[in-house]
């Protein structure tokens, strides 16, 4: 008993390590976008894709990923993904245009991909399995005190260092990383044998998710580019369905469909998609309103999200332990009402709304994003067998970064509904003084976000449909 608690213990140093870095890493971009795209000569959809190229990396090899550490086992491919990162997140701040980031960011994500699904197959393999919701939580826990951090000290490097020194300062803790997750680490999984990787359905997926995004990308930049909107749209829908036929085709697919035969599983991955799409832009929706509405430097708006990831510590631990002992269904519905009712609440802002409003309603959806995130994970990994937990938790991390991406795009889709892009774009570089002088000024940009946040609310009613559907019973251990 007490090896197995040290061993738990070994991987807890290295897996909450990666996700501690993650989230520094995610929250340090969203905080620094405004002067990020202002230095570098970007527009608003430029500026998203430094935070899109990384999700888009991630998401990209999720399935591949998922499958090569079923096959060959989790831990050397887990600590490849810290060598990629902490290289690509010394180059990053090096770039000398939007393009050049983009493509480190993209990279970057490449790593994250292998540290971020492995980290939670590596607890799943260890943690006893009637304490596997509170290991995740740590875990979770673990990646907002990494946010945390991102949103305390992001605003203050900028603003003393510059934004280069965002990546500068934390890559040789990346770097460290890597003999350190080699000398505690010990392979517990048993790999496969005779399966074979399924490159050409990874590559349909790809270039299908990619697409996808581009289409949405272009449908942002207004009429004149429709056309190549819907184009790029139809094709990655078709791409996505040849990848489902040849999924079922294929002997030893990148996805096995099977799995969503188990309602655990596929209603707990249906209920992540949406609650990330409905999450996803609420942070950097926040900044903007901060920075273009209110013109709050980088540091103030830095602290305004603390209260966010602050309550998400104690709400992530808390989610995770009551999962153990109720069950997943009625916490993960809790969770998602609680974010519903935080987003309405700031769609209720205004331009001359105080800002310990904003605060507050924030630090609401950190109670209710707490609640869900440890006990939907801990639901879809508990529901298949060992041998498919890394194709699960790349899934599941699939359904997170695609929905959080299809969030950043629908919230500009909605925004510049109200206000053109051209506007938008240099009132989120400019700040509030170019919306002065601007048609409706920063009123419009404030109803605009206010309008984004009420489609949010919405859509995270539709999360809350599958964690009722799978019921207090089924969600028992």
């Amino acid at each position: 008993m007490e090896e197995r608690a040290t061993s738990m213990l070994h991987v807890l140093s290295v897996t909450t390590l990666a996700a501690f870095l993650t989230g520094l890493n995610a929250r340090i971009t969203v905080i620094g976008l405004p002067v990020i795209a202002a230095a570098l000569g970007a527009d608003l959809e430029q500026a998203l894709w430094f935070t899109q190229a990384y999700l888009l990396g991630s998401s990209a090899t999720q399935l591949v990923v998922g499958r090569l550490a079923d096959l060959y086992g989790r831990v050397r491919l887990f600590t490849l993904g810290f060598a990629v990162f902490a290289a690509s997140m010394l180059l990053c701040g090096f770039a000398n245009s939007p393009l050049l980031l983009v493509a480190l960011r993209f990279v970057q994500g490449l790593g994250a991909a292998l540290m971020i699904s492995l980290s939670l197959t590596i607890i799943a393999d260890n943690a006893p399995p009637n304490r596997l919701g509170t290991w995740l939580g740590v875990n979770q826990v673990a990646f907002r005190l990494g946010a945390f951090s991102g949103l305390t000290l992001g605003g203050l490097i900028i603003d003393n260092l510059g934004w280069r020194w965002l990546y500068w300062l934390f890559a040789p803790v990346s770097a460290a990383a890597v003999p350190w997750s080699m000398w505690r680490l010990r392979e517990s999984y048993r790999p496969l044998d005779g399966a074979r990787v399924d490159w050409a359905g990874f590559a349909l997926f790809t270039c299908s998710v990619t697409l996808i995004l581009l289409s949405l990308t272009f449908a942002a930049y207004g009429v004149g580019f429709g056309l190549h909107s819907w184009a790029l749209a139809l094709l990655g829908l078709l791409l996505l369905a040849a990848f489902a036929v040849w999924e079922l085709w294929f002997e030893s697919p990148a996805l096995d469909l099977r799995l969503f035969g188990i309602w655990r599983f596929a209603g707990g991955v249906a209920a992540q998609l949406l609650y990330s799409i409905a999450f996803g832009a609420t942070s950097l929706l926040a900044v903007i309103y901060m920075t273009a509405v209110k013109g709050m430097p980088p540091s103030e708006a830095g602290l305004l999200l603390v209260p966010f990831e602050a309550v998400f510590l104690v709400a992530g631990l808390l989610g995770g332990r009551l999962s153990d002992s109720v069950g997943y269904a009625p916490v993960t519905l809790a969770g998602c009402l609680t974010s519903s009712l935080a987003l309405c609440l700031l769609s209720t802002l205004s331009a001359s709304a105080p800002t310990s409003l904003l605060a507050a309603y924030l630090a609401l959806v950190g109670v209710g994003t707490g609640l869900f995130t440890s006990p939907n994970t801990s639901s879809i990994l508990g529901s298949v067998p060992p041998e498919r937990r890394g194709v699960a938790s790349s899934i599941r991390t699939v359904a997170f970064n695609v929905g959080f991406t299809l969030s950043l795009n629908i919230a500009v889709l909605t925004m510049t509904h109200y206000v053109p892009y051209e506007v938008v774009t240099k009132m989120i570089i400019s700040g509030p003084d170019v919306g002065s002088t601007a048609p409706g000024g920063v009123e419009e940009l404030a109803a605009a976000i206010s309008n984004s946040y009420r489609v949010q609310s919405l859509i995270m009613l539709l999360a809350a449909a599958f964690s009722i559907s799978r019921s207090a019973r089924l969600g028992r251990r």
